[in-house]
C-alpha cells in the first residue's frame, strides 16, 4: 500500500533544524515496512495525483486556511476529487481544517484564543464506533498547535471528539477523518513549539506540558483501517 503525504509547509525553521520535518515524523511513527510513502509538497506547488498513492495524509501548516494562497484552492479541489473517488484521507490540524473548509464546512480564527500544549479530548457517543478512535476514551492527553478552528462541519460530516474551544475530530463517509490536535507531535517536539510561541506573547491556557504518547495510536488506527478496507 502506498501513502501519499502532504505537507503543507515547510516547517518552523527552530523545530525543523533540530528535529525534521512532521512528514518525516509519520511514516517513523507508523514504522511499517510494508508500507510506502510518498511526501508532495503542496505549499511548494508539487503536482498532486490521485493515482498516486491509494490513501492520503494532510499535514499541518504555519498558514491558515482563509489565507486564500493558491495551492491551498488546488489543495481543496484534489480533496474534492479524492472525496468523489472514496478515498481515504487523514487530515492533520491544517489538514483537518482544509478539508473540512474543501467539503463544505467553515473555519475561523477562534475568538477563544489559541490551543497550545497539552488537551484532554473528550469523545463523542459515534467516536466509540469509529475505526479512529480505537482504544481511545475522554481521558487522553493530546498536543494540540493552532489558532483557527472548524466552526461549522460539512453537513454529512460526523463530530468525534472536542473541548471547550472547538471540534476536535470529525468523519465523512467512514473514509475521511480530520484530527484537530497533532500525533505527530512527541513530547520534546511539543514542548518547542510551546516555547517558541510563548517568546513570541502567545498567551496559552498553561504552560506546562503532560508527557503522553497517546496521538500516536490516531496514526496506528488510521494504518489498520486502510489495511481492513482494501
Amino acid at each position: 500500500m502506498k501513502i501519499g503525504i502532504i505537507s503543507c509547509g515547510p516547517g518552523l525553521p527552530e523545530v525543523v533544524n533540530i528535529y525534521g520535518h512532521s512528514s518525516n515524523w509519520i511514516p517513523e511513527i507508523i514504522n511499517d515496512s510494508t508500507l510506502e510513502f510518498i511526501v508532495k509538497k503542496i505549499y511548494d506547488n508539487q503536482v498532486l495525483s490521485i493515482e498516486e498513492a491509494d490513501a492520503w495524509i494532510i499535514t499541518g501548516s504555519k498558514y491558515s486556511v482563509y489565507d486564500k494562497i493558491l495551492w491551498m484552492k488546488k489543495l481543496e479541489s484534489f480533496i474534492i476529487q479524492l472525496a468523489n473517488e472514496s478515498k481515504s484521507i487523514l487530515g492533520i490540524c491544517f489538514g483537518h481544517q482544509i478539508i473540512a473548509q474543501a467539503l463544505g464546512g467553515k473555519v475561523e480564527k477562534n475568538i477563544k484564543g489559541w490551543e497550545l500544549g497539552s488537551y484532554n479530548i473528550s469523545l463523542t457517543k459515534e467516536a466509540i464506533g469509529s475505526p479512529l478512535f480505537i482504544s481511545f476514551n475522554s481521558d487522553k492527553i493530546v498536543y494540540e498547535s493552532h489558532q483557527d478552528v472548524v466552526v461549522k462541519l460539512p453537513t454529512n460530516a460526523i463530530e468525534l471528539a472536542y473541548t471547550k474551544k472547538g471540534n476536535q475530530a470529525y468523519s465523512i463517509n467512514e473514509n475521511i477523518f480530520g484530527v484537530q490536535f497533532h500525533p505527530e507531535f512527541s513530547y520534546d517536539i511539543a514542548r518547542a513549539l510551546m516555547d517558541i510561541r510563548i517568546n513570541k506573547g502567545i498567551k496559552i491556557d498553561n504552560p506546562n506540558l503532560i508527557k503522553s504518547n497517546n496521538g500516536k495510536d490516531i496514526l496506528l488506527n488510521y494504518v489498520r483501517f486502510l489495511k481492513e478496507r482494501i
